[in-house]
């Protein structure tokens, strides 16, 4: 497993046998004591699962978690809430404000580890096969698009589109070919095609002198 995982507590006799034990598993780990350095190390680190104490320093939890989830680019890692308090209130509060699992202290490295390797097997099954090409990644099991590594909010016509490029690279698309991927039933025609690759290309910013325009033949992914 490569799996990236970001411990957050101000417990160090929990977090230095925990890191060492994931880390024997395969994982890559870093540490947190604070929200504040938590959020640090998201930006620094780019966890694949957040797994958080509820009680730190200068936040609690469920407030961090709630903050990660109304922001769109953590809001897709996945979070563990690590609590002491297993009541049905406190665990329906956290589950509430965006964590998605919880393990009540004390517990051991197996049942965590189970409940990550659980997570990252859902990410599989839904994320899909990737594409990548320099800056731009693509999921196309769950339409999700990042230029370095930031998400990037694409309708389903233009990751259709985008998808359609990058997987035929580097042959040219027609405007013809690029409609048969909506099926020819839809209201697609190949002045939408052009206003979909214009806002795609806006969208993506830094990589959108990938998407190469052929005169009188179609569109080209570099």
């Amino acid at each position: 497993m490569q799996a990236k995982i970001l411990l957050v507590d101000d417990e160090t006799d929990i977090l230095e046998p925990l890191r060492f034990n994931l880390q024997r598993l395969g994982f890559t780990v870093a540490l947190a004591n604070t929200g504040a350095q938590a959020i640090s190390a998201i930006d620094a680190f780019k966890p694949d699962i957040i797994v958080l104490d509820v009680m730190l320093p200068d936040t609690t939890g469920t407030q961090l978690a709630n903050q990660l989830k109304h922001n769109p680019q953590t809001a897709g890692i996945p979070i563990i809430l690590l609590t002491a308090r297993d009541s049905e209130t406190d665990i329906v509060v956290g589950l509430s404000m965006g964590a998605d699992d919880y393990v009540t202290k004390p517990f051991s490295t197996q049942v965590l580890v189970a409940r990550i390797e659980a997570i990252l097997r859902r990410l599989a099954a839904h994320s899909g096969p990737q594409l990548i090409s320099g800056p731009l990644r693509i999921h196309t099991g769950n339409l999700a698009a990042y230029v370095d590594e930031k998400p990037v909010d694409l309708t389903q016509a233009e990751f259709k589109i985008l998808a359609a490029l990058m997987k035929a690279r580097p042959a040219v698309l027609s405007r013809d070919k690029l409609i048969d991927e909506f099926g020819r039933d839809s209201a697609v025609t190949d002045r939408n095609i052009d206003v979909h690759i214009a806002a795609l290309r806006k969208k993506i910013g830094p990589a959108r002198e990938m998407i190469k325009t052929v005169h009188g033949l179609g569109y080209r992914f570099e």
